[in-house]
């Protein structure tokens, strides 16, 4: 036997690789504690004039110590997605608005350090093509 297989197989190198698989499997378990959740799919729904008239989940709980991020996408009455643009104004971010792809989707960017928790946030949704009659749903940063 080798002298590395010998310092192994006695029972103090068996106690030293069991310490040290603890150690690794505590460290990979405190590591996924502290990932981020997914993020929250919302769906803004347009009627045929174009127009954003609601959203689900109304009033959602984000959790903003994991970077959860809501992730907007723009559909029909009865649900489906749509190539549907659209700005979101949003409180607690900086900045200017967020642009829908061309897909009629949209995420979120992580919450500033700064921006308070524990609170309720208004954001507005603009249509592309209905400027005059936004929707303004809530969140909640939690």
């Amino acid at each position: 036997m080798s002298k590395i297989h010998q310092r192994f197989v006695s029972p103090v190198g068996r106690a030293i690789c069991l310490i040290a698989l603890a150690t690794l499997l505590g460290a990979c378990a405190a590591r996924v504690g502290k990932s981020s959740l997914p993020d929250i799919p919302v769906k803004i729904t347009f009627d045929k004039a174009h127009c954003p008239i609601g959203v689900d989940p109304d009033n959602p709980s984000v959790d903003k110590s994991t970077n959860q991020r809501l992730a907007w996408q723009a559909v029909d009455g009865v649900g489906n997605p749509i190539h549907e643009r659209f700005k979101i104004y949003f409180d607690p971010f900086k900045g200017r608005p967020l642009h829908a792809s061309t897909k009629g989707y949209q995420r979120s960017p992580r919450f500033d350090g700064n921006t308070p928790a524990k609170v309720q946030y208004k954001y507005t949704v603009v249509g592309d093509r209905c400027l005059d009659k936004p929707h303004d749903p809530r969140f909640f940063l939690d």
